[in-house]
């Protein structure tokens, strides 16, 4: 505990904090509802369906609540941060050997944990920040704990740190598991390789007594729900096939190729070749040592750079239907820390401040989204509004019958954005009326249009309303249509002009 007031008390801790803010200034500046924040502030429900009930213990603790929570951003943001900051430092002396790192190397270890271009997702969202940001930070503890504590120590407070990364967010394994390679590395190269398997079979155990407590005692009672149903299901022997994992590495490109456009590509990934050969040689150099140990581990080491890579989905690749989006890829910074590593070694000290470039980019990334983040917002407000308006002019009431069809049309200045910076499109909020997704009917009931639930069926069944003689409203983004009690939304232009 001594330990952990000092760090918020140095310098270290206050440089990296303070990265964070700036990098999630843009954010907190633009205010505006991310994807489910909508119906979390409608409806105030929760995670526990999710498996993820410390979220919703967190959540209701900082809001003093025991049911419904409340928007109190960006409190939850920067309470994360500051925890994420704390064990940034943590892991970056652990890495480094040095109980005072300088801030290029906190630059290049720690701030990348938050201040990555998929992490900004993460960030975006109200309600949801603060549990993903206390997961990628359990993540980030549990690969740097105190090499003098004892084995007992060091095992109960990594299966404890791993069961909260599950119950936080899930995908925050991938970050447990991806550091766990890069301190496996570092202790290779700082001591013998003895120590540095011991630390990694903390972990591995680690993770499978945590993974069995929690599908015994979590996943069996609470993980429930259609989309839980459908995105939680763990693929069996039988169903794997090279197609599935060539449809999810498919989507892990796509994510990489809209990040990596223009001239960024070719920097970046000059700087994980680079990495990658020092890491051979580190691996040659274990191998020469010639014992059982050295030859396994020397081994071993020459997997890393392509395992963390994979861990950019990773345990995704182990659900029948993976969900790829920027919010999962928060082992992102993983990849960002070991493309760096190079600029660690004492002969690249004269050159580190290349290894800033891709930090510097994402900043560039972080101020560029928080702009469009706004103009969607205002964009998007304006167009609601308008809808709302005709149908209370159409005399909608409550318990009549509201069905919307059809693709929202996207801010001309968003998508002039998106074209000249790709990943702004994987970034932008997926909210508005998009056919019956939940996102367009939440945004017209925080402007007093509240319609029942309905099925599928219904929905598809209500487009015969679509017809010209319905129709009591036609502008060139939208028309409505009403047949009695009734009324239907359609929208007309899904692409900016």
């Amino acid at each position: 505990m001594r330990a952990l007031n000092d760090i918020f008390k140095n310098k270290s801790f206050l440089f990296v904090f303070m990265s964070y803010i700036l990098f999630s200034l843009p954010i907190f500046l633009s205010n505006v509802y991310y994807m489910d924040d909508n119906a979390r502030a409608l409806y105030g429900y929760t995670w526990s369906r999710s498996g993820r009930i410390f979220s919703t213990f967190i959540m209701n603790a900082l809001d003093l609540r025991l049911n419904n929570i409340i928007d109190c951003a960006p409190l939850g943001q920067i309470l994360g941060l500051a925890v994420l900051a704390c064990a940034a430092v943590l892991f970056t002396q652990r890495v480094t050997r040095q109980s005072a790192p300088d801030w290029v190397a906190l630059s290049i270890c720690g701030v990348p944990l938050a201040a990555q271009p998929f992490f900004l997702e993460n960030l975006s969202y109200k309600f949801d920040a603060l549990p993903m940001l206390m997961a990628q930070a359990c993540a980030v503890f549990a690969c740097a704990l105190p090499l003098g504590w004892s084995l007992r120590r060091k095992m109960g407070v990594c299966i404890a740190l791993v069961f909260s990364i599950m119950a936080f967010y899930q995908p925050s394994l991938n970050t447990f598991l991806g550091l766990s390679l890069i301190v496996f590395l570092a202790d290779c190269q700082h001591d013998n390789c003895a120590r540095a398997w011991r630390s990694l079979g903390i972990k591995v155990v680690s993770l499978v007594v945590s993974g069995v407590f929690y599908k015994a005692a979590i996943v069996r009672y609470f993980v429930h729900g259609d989309f839980e149903s459908s995105h939680a299901v763990a693929v069996g022997l039988h169903d794997v096939s090279f197609m599935q994992f060539k449809n999810n590495a498919e989507e892990v490109l796509g994510l990489l190729n809209a990040l990596l456009s223009s001239g960024a590509k070719p920097i970046f990934l000059a700087l994980y070749a680079v990495s990658t050969l020092v890491t051979f040689f580190c691996g040659f150099q274990i191998l020469k040592k010639k014992t059982k140990e050295d030859i396994v581990s020397g081994l071993f080491v020459f997997m890393i750079p392509f395992a963390i890579l994979f861990l950019l989905s990773g345990i995704m690749f182990l659900l029948k239907n993976p969900y790829s989006v920027p919010r999962t890829f928060v082992s992102f910074s993983t990849c960002v820390i070991f493309a760096n590593i190079f600029f660690l070694q004492p002969f690249a000290q004269k050159f580190r401040w290349v290894g800033l470039l891709p930090i510097v980019y994402f900043f560039v990334i972080s101020f560029s989204y928080g702009n469009a983040l706004k103009e969607n917002a205002r964009f998007q407000t304006y167009h609601i509004e308008r809808v709302a308006g005709v149908l209370d002019d159409a005399g909608f009431e409550p318990g009549d019958d509201l069905f919307l069809y059809g693709d929202e049309v996207q801010s001309p200045i968003v998508h002039n954005a998106v074209i000249a910076m790709p990943v702004l499109g994987r970034l932008m909020p997926r909210q508005g009326i998009h056919d019956d997704d939940i996102f367009g009917y939440s945004l017209l009931r925080g402007r007093g249009i509240e319609g029942r639930e309905h099925t599928a069926q219904e929905w598809d069944n209500a487009r015969t309303c679509l017809q010209p003689e319905y129709r009591v409203h036609l502008s060139s983004n939208f028309a409505v249509f009403r047949v009695k009690r009734t009324f239907c939304v359609q929208e007309l232009r899904s692409k900016a002009e």
